[in-house]
């Protein structure tokens, strides 16, 4: 078994999607659009994302624009958590990760033996950055 993160968005997954690729790497391997669905769409929505694949580092992220007027909520008890094999691009991915959003707990070194900060990302999504001393 595997579990995938899905995370929803008011129509801007694709602003989203380059963001997290900017941040994390990887490549986003699949998109496909309400547009190029058999679904009904309004104009103006036919280019939002339906679905969509995000991968870096052996890791997947499934993302979609929500129905168009359907609500969308970051609030909730859900953080996803990434661990960082070394403390410098740990530093650079939290910093990347941290513009336009608010960190709620800077990196910093920790009782357990790690470096670990938190964030709330510029699109409401809640982020753990963990790097184990070695």
């Amino acid at each position: 078994m595997k579990l995938i993160p899905y995370l929803h968005f008011a129509g801007n997954a694709r602003e989203v999607l380059n963001f997290y690729k900017n941040v994390l790497g990887g490549d986003i391997v699949q998109l496909g659009t309400y547009g190029e669905s058999p679904i009904p769409s309004d104009e103006d929505y036919k280019d939002k994302v339906m679905h969509a694949r995000f991968v870096f580092d052996g890791n997947m992220i499934m993302v979609s624009d929500v129905f168009k007027g359907q609500p969308v909520s970051t609030n909730g008890n859900i953080q996803l958590s990434v661990d960082v094999d070394n403390e410098s691009k740990l530093d650079e991915v939290f910093n990347k990760m941290a513009e336009g959003g608010k960190v709620t707990m800077p990196l910093a070194d920790q009782f357990w033996g790690a470096k670990f900060g938190m964030l709330q990302d510029k699109f409401g999504v809640t982020w753990m950055f963990n790097c184990e001393k070695k």
